[in-house]
């Protein structure tokens, strides 16, 4: 009696999921789905305990939606993907115990400091899914065409507005900028890309933009929820495009990148 042909994979990865249920073991996308779930709730509850803010083991709390995501990525494929991903959410991990730290005297410039590899890392996960050079512009549809101008725009309106307050940070300031438009310009421009990617994306620019305008013009009521709840938002959207919507990944599971 020959062997049962192996179920292949859709895009979503439903496929697979059957097979692993039927040899009875968990699916990579099915154990990433879960942790997903978990740090989505472990986003929520440290959210809700802002509330009590500062408390002892405060950074602990906010490390853990990072440190779920982190753990989600551990049998994604392909492996670039992977690496990356979890680069980048070990440094946004290290930004944001960093930053829930404020009685170190480096809170703030290792935080940005982090991130900044964090979205560096991001970048990395990102090029390779965007067109070439030549076909950049033309590779822009929909409502991501004014999008991408708009928001280098805004970011340097914003840089000219923070400027006076920058101090010894101006130039450190305007690094991260660049870093993180240049992260949600390629999420933005990434094939097949995906709502979830775009989304994560423009949510980090706005927490960071509030984090800007809390720190560097005028702190404003609820800034705290506003900025941990649009950052919850950006990192659990990039990590739901890539692992449970494959947003980076062409119809039937390859790689959109190939071998980049």
């Amino acid at each position: 009696m020959s062997a049962p042909e192996p179920t292949p994979a859709g895009p979503d990865g439903e496929g697979e999921d059957e097979a692993a249920r039927a040899a009875g073991w968990e699916s990579p996308k099915s154990q990433a789905k879960r942790l997903w779930m978990i740090a989505a709730g472990a986003a929520l509850a440290y959210g809700v305990s802002l509330r009590d803010a500062p408390y002892p083991d405060q950074a602990a709390a906010k490390v853990m939606m990072c440190g779920l995501l982190f753990l989600a990525y551990t049998r994604h494929e392909p492996a670039r993907e992977r690496i990356r991903s979890m680069a980048a959410l070990a440094a946004s991990a290290a930004g944001d115990a960093l930053l829930a730290l404020p009685q170190l005297t480096f809170w703030f410039v290792g935080g940005l400091g982090a991130f900044l590899v964090a979205h560096l890392a991001y970048c990395a996960l990102l090029a390779p899914h965007t067109v070439g050079a030549a076909g950049l512009w033309r590779g822009i549809h929909g409502w991501r065409r004014p999008a991408v101008p708009l928001l280098w725009a805004i970011a340097a309106a914003m840089y000219c507005a923070f400027l006076p307050h920058l101090g010894v940070l101006t130039i450190a300031v305007a690094v991260y900028m660049v870093a993180l438009c240049a992260m949600a310009t390629l999420a933005l421009l990434a094939k097949p890309g995906g709502p979830a990617l775009s989304l994560g994306a423009l949510a980090f620019v706005a927490s960071d933009a509030m984090i800007g305008v809390d720190r560097f013009l005028s702190p404003f009521p609820g800034s705290d929820y506003a900025i941990w709840f649009s950052y919850a938002i950006a990192q659990l959207s990039i990590a739901a495009g890539v692992l449970l919507y494959g947003e980076l990944q062409r119809p039937g599971g390859s790689s959109a990148a190939g071998a980049c």
